[in-house]
């Protein structure tokens, strides 16, 4: 089984503090035993590094902490998917759900591979729920 996960649900990888933690390391165990295939659009790497250099520059983490982050999240194997065939669906993705480009990019990515999207951003899942089904709350993750 093949699932996109976008750069909030492997940030509560790192961040203990974080809400719905445990479904988020349930699927990332899931992943690791080999149970499902997560991939998610090139834009991936840049979402984890703009997020943790922010988490640093708020003093949550220090340097040496996000970095082991960065090095976790980008080197445990998921694939990452050229969104260069995607440009037109994102585009237009994000002006109808009044999305982000970046959020619309995981959409359109699960749209083409037919696969579930999980989310830790509430807000995006809130906004597309009842018109997407496959976009999935991180939270309601249960392992098989």
């Amino acid at each position: 089984m093949i699932s996109v996960l976008d750069a909030s649900v492997a940030l509560k990888w790192q961040f203990e503090d974080e809400e719905v933690t445990r479904p988020a390391t349930a699927l990332l165990e899931d992943f690791i035993e080999g149970k499902i295939e997560l991939i998610s659009p090139t834009l991936f790497p840049y979402e984890i590094l703009s997020a943790i250099n922010v988490v640093i520059n708020r003093e949550r983490i220090d340097e040496s902490t996000g970095h082991k982050a960065v090095s976790y999240i980008t080197s445990i194997g998921i694939e990452l998917r050229s969104i260069s065939d995607l440009i037109a669906p994102i585009f237009f993705k994000a002006r109808r759900y009044r999305l982000s480009p970046y959020d619309c990019a995981y959409i359109a990515l699960a749209e083409k591979e037919k696969c579930d999207f999980y989310t830790g951003d509430k807000k995006l899942f809130n906004s597309v729920q009842k018109l997407l089904p496959w976009v999935k709350w991180i939270g309601d993750y249960r392992s098989d």
